[in-house]
This record gives C-alpha cells, structure tokens and sequence, in this order.
C-alpha cells in the first residue's frame, strides 16, 4: 500500500483515513518521495496545448498528433518513459497477430501504445503514467523535460520557447 505523508513538528503523519493493523512499536519501512506541485504538473499542460494546437505542416497528420493525450503518451515513449512487453513468438505472422492484440489491449487501458514487430519478436510499448501516484517529483520533472524536448524538437520550436509559453 501506498499513503501519503505530511512533515510536522519532527515526524511523519500518515494521511489516510484507514491504515492496515500496526502494532504499538512495530518498525514498517517508509520510502519519502516529495510530491510534485501543482503548478508544474499545470505547467506541462499548458505548453503541451499550446505545442498541440500550432504543429507544423509536416507532423500535424501523424497518428501520433492526433490529440494532445496521444502526443503527450507518444513523447514519453520516445523519451524512454514507458513500459514494454517482448514476446518471441517465433513467426513473423503469429508476432503480428500477438502484437495487434497486446496493442489493442493497451490501447484500451492506457488510451496509447505502439507495437512493432521484427521477424517472430513482438514488442508492445505503452507509457508510463504521469499521474501523482504514479510518478515522484524527481521523474516526472525528468519526463516533462525529456517530452518538452522532443515536442520542441518535431514542431520546430527553441525548448526554451515552448517553456515560455505557458
């Protein structure tokens, strides 16, 4: 289980209404991992609408473009925040059809996924989430600059551009 946590007065106040059963002086391990602000997960947002809304010519069809979601989910796969599954189905069409499914299925549960296929391998990616409980101040911040950076770079725009505008 995870539980959020507030700093005070010299200890830790865990911020949930139900915990499991601890009992008086039992030791429980507590990973600390400042929660982002507000702001910068806004921050991400708004320049990535703003990214959206004005692509060039040359990417404003690609599947990927599509909506700032698909972007966004595009990017931090491209960026290396993203998960994967590698199948060696050992035949190219049956790597294929595994592929199609595993995407499809993705695609469902995460709204984006790519698959591609070399011979008899399958390799399904789908992104990471983003979200406060998934994602820590430190590696969402890593992500937001490694998207930013990418986005900037496939609309043809100075990052420090497209951090302004927002």
């Amino acid at each position: 289980m995870q539980y959020r946590a507030q700093y005070s007065g010299g200890s830790l106040r865990i911020m949930a209404n139900h915990l499991p059963a601890i009992g008086e002086g039992e030791m429980v391990s507590v990973t600390i991992e400042q929660v982002r602000s507000d702001n910068t997960h806004r921050h991400q947002f708004a320049w990535l609408a703003d990214a959206w809304s004005n692509p060039p010519e040359t990417v404003a069809f690609e599947p990927w473009a599509a909506t700032k979601e698909t972007l966004r989910k595009h990017a931090l796969c491209q960026t290396g925040f993203y998960e994967q599954a590698i199948i060696e189905c050992g035949d190219p069409k049956l790597a294929r059809t595994v592929a199609q499914e595993i995407m499809n299925a993705r695609k469902r549960s995460e709204g984006y996924a790519h698959a591609i296929v070399r011979g008899g391998v399958a390799v399904i990616r789908w992104p990471e989430s983003q979200s406060y409980k998934a994602m820590g101040k430190e590696r969402f911040q890593r992500s937001k600059e490694a998207i930013l950076n990418w986005i900037a770079d496939q609309i043809g725009v100075d990052p420090e551009d497209l951090r302004r505008v927002a």
